[in-house]
């Protein structure tokens, strides 16, 4: 498949996905986020706020204005620089000191804030009350600041309410004394009477208030509240941060993801193992070899299916066969899938010959034999230093696996054309003798001679897993495109539990050594094998 017609919009993540792929981060975010805010609350100083309402009945000496033009004026006398004078007066009275100016009053930087029901329905219930609070480091001096408004528009009010009424009077009265009939004059008098009436009405009526408390909380020394909101931020933020990062670097989440990249059917999903050790978080690792360690589980089975796609492949081309097991990049747990995949071949007696040749890690060495001495292996013989018959060796965990161990790294490496010449070679003499030749090869985008094993060889198969950068495995196929023969197939290896971070320092340690009581229960070596013909 080229690599310029892979489907990229298959790849595009999700917020779902990515939060999912990076939960370790947006977790860290959140916390931190949450602590942060917490902290932030505790060493601010605390702010209280006090609250009261005000609702404002219409005068009587006004009973002609409309109501809610009457409200508004009500409204922009609270906001006066006369209540707020006035205000100053009262609450430091109270406080006993000069401690609020006007500004504390009126003004953008004012503490005190005054809420009209603008959403009211007018004439409906609450539709004449006012809302005040007043904010201050004291939750006594906010209190008083507020009250100190009520009572000030209180008296503001009244005095408004007593200087209209004796303006009025006093027209009355002047059209009293031009009156020229007594009928005018006896008219004129009943009204002023009655101007006096609704004067003393409209004194005796005051707005209805409710005093603010003394507030007993402060408002920003909520920790609980702080954390609560630090906590849902830092998961939006940390969302957006992962939505990014994943667009950035798309991932295979999906099993079926590779087959848009390799165009290539999937031949073994496989399941993590189960741990068989309860220990610290780095060392409760997962055994690497079910096949031997645990033959009924979950993961062995997954093992003997891919085992039994790869001999379909070898039936196919019905000659013995080559396959190479190639991966993106290291760590990827491919030696683990090719010695698993020889056991499980080998467990219907077909011989099987696994080759490591990835010398920098020699992981299927010590996957298939356990604690056996470092000797020749792959490198000499591709250097021309030994032939393949004095450097196999039977693995004591199936008489059926004869391993080509990796052998000592050369400091003169053999590449090119003399290294495509030697595994060839290698190859060639390696299908006189076994029916099925395994080869776990270096990581294609950190070794080049990984295609030089793919074009020597039968079949490739590659071995991947979720999480994996899309763009490292579309490298690949742009170098394995010139290459014969094509992706025959991929292993799609499914990660274990826990942080990849925690993972990626278990496959730097590497599997822990076999017990002798380990050993026990593998299958016994029935000694060497004698090459067949």
């Amino acid at each position: 498949m080229k690599a310029t017609g892979i489907e990229q919009a298959r790849f595009e993540p999700t917020v779902l996905s990515a939060v999912r792929r990076y939960w370790v981060m947006v977790t860290v975010i959140a916390v931190l986020t949450a602590v942060a805010a917490v902290g932030y609350s505790m060493t601010q100083a605390e702010i209280y706020r006090a609250y009261a309402t005000v609702t404002v009945p219409q005068s009587t000496l006004a009973e002609g204005e409309a109501r809610t033009q009457y409200f508004d004026s009500q409204v922009l006398l609270l906001q006066s620089q006369e209540v707020a004078d006035r205000a100053v007066r009262f609450a430091n009275a109270e406080l006993n000191e000069n401690l609020l100016t006007r500004r504390d009053f009126t003004g953008e930087n004012s503490s005190l804030e005054i809420t009209p029901p603008e959403q009211a329905t007018p004439g409906g219930f609450g539709s004449s009350i006012v809302a005040l609070t007043f904010t201050w480091p004291s939750s006594k001096v906010a209190q008083a600041g507020v009250n100190a408004v009520l009572r000030a528009f209180d008296d503001a009010r009244s005095a408004a309410i007593a200087a209209q009424g004796a303006a009025d009077v006093a027209a009355v009265q002047r059209a009293i004394d031009d009156a020229r009939t007594r009928g005018q004059r006896n008219d004129l008098q009943n009204q002023r009477t009655q101007t006096l009436v609704d004067l003393q009405l409209a004194l005796a009526t005051h707005p209805t208030v409710t005093w603010a408390a003394e507030p007993q909380l402060p408002i920003n020394g909520n920790a609980k509240r702080s954390g609560a909101i630090g906590l849902i931020a830092g998961l939006a933020l940390g969302a957006v941060l992962a939505y990014l990062r994943a667009g950035r670097r798309r991932c295979l989440d999906d099993r079926l993801d590779p087959v848009a990249i390799y165009d290539a059917p999937l031949l073994g999903d496989i399941p993590p193992t189960a741990r068989t050790r309860i220990r610290s978080t780095l060392s409760a690792t997962a055994h690497p070899l079910p096949m031997a360690a645990d033959p009924q589980s979950a993961a062995a089975e997954a093992f003997r299916f891919t085992a039994g796609s790869v001999e379909r492949l070898r039936s196919a081309q019905d000659h013995r066969m080559a396959v190479v097991f190639v991966s993106a990049e290291s760590g990827s747990e491919r030696s683990t899938v090719v010695a698993n995949v020889a056991l499980a071949v080998a467990e219907s007696g077909t011989p099987v010959l696994a080759v490591d040749a990835d010398a920098g890690a020699s992981a299927l060495t010590g996957l298939l034999l356990p604690g056996s001495p470092q000797s020749d292996g792959f490198e000499q013989v591709v250097a021309g230093c030994c032939p393949v018959s004095d450097c196999i060796e039977p693995s004591p965990l199936n008489a059926d696996v004869t391993v080509l161990r990796a052998g000592p790294a050369r400091v003169r490496r053999t590449s090119g054309t003399a290294y495509a010449e030697a595994v060839g070679k290698l190859i060639a003499e390696a299908k006189e003798s076994f029916e099925l030749v395994l080869i776990d090869s270096p990581a294609v985008l950190t070794a080049a001679n990984a295609v030089e094993l793919v074009q020597d060889s039968d079949a490739t198969v590659v071995v991947l897993g979720p999480g994996e950068p899309v763009r490292d495995h579309v490298t690949v196929v742009e170098r394995l495109e010139h290459v014969e023969p094509s992706v025959a197939g991929y292993i799609y290896r499914r990660t274990g539990p826990g942080p990849k971070f925690v993972r990626r320092l278990r496959e730097r340690i590497g599997p822990e050594p076999l017990q002798p009581v380990e050993l026990l229960a593998f299958r016994p070596a029935r000694g060497p094998r004698q090459p067949q013909d």
